[in-house]
């Protein structure tokens, strides 16, 4: 298995619109108006930032419920999430399992790996291409 690049990385926010705001004027960063929507099913909403080849992903909860909800309530704003890209998401489970790492089954292109396997970091394989 190889990653073949940083996706993204995942922001907990308690206010999106600020945290925008805040990333465009310190750091020139702009929205990417084409991603990002409200997803009540997930109970997040969430906007990206191009930043280079990968992407900031900032991730406010808009339910009491979910882990994005209880990672907000058990530690406030922060990294919540590393997203790497892979070629082959069912082969990259299939090695991680092989080497002994905990990972959940693909669903869309998308697999997690337990935060036990990577020494504390909330990992998300995700297949693009």
């Amino acid at each position: 298995m190889k990653a073949t690049r940083i996706d993204h990385v995942g922001i907990v926010v308690k206010d999106i619109d600020s945290a925008l705001a805040t990333y465009t004027r310190n750091f020139g960063f702009a929205t990417d108006a084409k991603r990002g929507a409200d997803l009540p099913a997930l109970g997040i909403k969430n906007a990206f930032m191009p930043v280079g080849e990968s992407d900031l992903e900032f991730i406010q909860p808009t339910s009491p419920e979910g882990p994005v909800a209880q990672f907000a309530a058990e530690r406030g704003e922060g990294t919540f999430m590393l997203s790497l890209e892979v070629d082959d998401i069912d082969a990259a489970v299939e090695h991680l399992r092989a080497a002994g790492a905990r990972v959940g089954n693909p669903n869309n292109g998308v697999a997690f790996v337990s935060m036990k396997s990577t020494h504390g970091v909330n990992l998300q394989l995700v297949q693009r291409r």
